[in-house]
């Protein structure tokens, strides 16, 4: 895979989106991330979108959580991925444990650092990024 600062410079023209819905609200905040993500339009390169498994009602399904197959997409068909959201039980279910954490422990993530930038809302300016710029860590 390669680092996150290659990624931002290779030059490309289209960029592979994994799609993970999972449960609860991660299939209405998903479906509505892609029309964000469409909607950018011609300042990215054109996506293509890989719908990918996981979560607590996959794991009742399948008896696992996070598939092997949602790995291997993401490591060799996806530049980036979307997660929505997980399901919890409230008690403990032999078997289960959470797909989000088995996710970052096999992609080596463990801090999820998001790039912070300002956006002009006037199409035609420029927008003065030294007025606002960071990460958020959490």
């Amino acid at each position: 895979m390669l680092p996150i600062r290659r990624l931002s410079s290779v030059s490309r023209n289209v960029l592979r989106v994994g799609l993970i819905p999972a449960d609860g609200i991660g299939r209405e905040v998903i479906p509505a991330a892609r029309l964000a993500i469409e909607a950018v339009g011609s300042s990215i390169p054109k996506p293509e979108f890989i719908d990918l498994d996981a979560g607590f009602e996959y794991f009742q399904k399948h008896g696992k959580a996070l598939p092997d197959a949602t790995l291997q997409k993401l490591k060799n068909e996806c530049d980036c991925a979307l997660f929505g959201a997980v399901s919890s039980p409230s008690t403990k279910v032999a078997g289960y444990s959470s797909p989000i954490v088995a996710l970052r422990k096999a992609m080596d993530l463990y801090a999820n650092i998001r790039p912070v930038v300002g956006v002009s809302i006037n199409s035609t300016q420029r927008y003065n990024i030294s007025s606002f710029q960071g990460f958020f860590v959490q």
